[in-house]
């Protein structure tokens, strides 16, 4: 749920997991969805910095904007390897993605195996 910074892994209709994120000041688009596809090991160039961005699941395509809106872990600076947030800042103000949802390395882990191409997402 974006208004409350999480995310919940729900399976017929049973919340298996709450996980606290960030995506704060671009906005997540709000709607329903689908996960579109999956990577293991993604990575994107923003501002000179390489990042490494693990358990990318993308499930919606920016109009008119380079790359896709989905959840991941909190990328990380692929030569320093210095995070773009801590952990246990996820759910507060002053972090930011550009629309994803990050979420902590064991929360990532188990969204990427729970979720698979067409895994409905809602956001609101």
């Amino acid at each position: 749920m974006k208004a409350e910074n999480r995310v919940y892994l729900v399976e017929n209709g049973v919340v298996k997991r709450a996980m606290l994120t960030t995506a704060e000041p671009w906005k997540t688009p709000v709607g329903n969805y689908e996960v579109e596809y999956k990577v293991r090991h993604a990575a994107s160039t923003e501002d000179g910095i390489h990042w490494y961005i693990p358990n990318f699941l993308s499930f919606y395509q920016r109009p008119g904007a380079k790359g896709t809106i989905g959840f991941h872990q909190i990328p990380w600076d692929d030569k320093t390897k210095k995070p773009a947030q801590p952990v246990d800042t996820l759910g507060l103000p002053g972090y930011s993605s550009h629309g994803c949802a990050r979420l902590a390395p064991k929360d990532s882990e188990a969204l990427y195996r729970f979720a698979h191409e067409g895994t409905k997402v809602k956001v609101r």
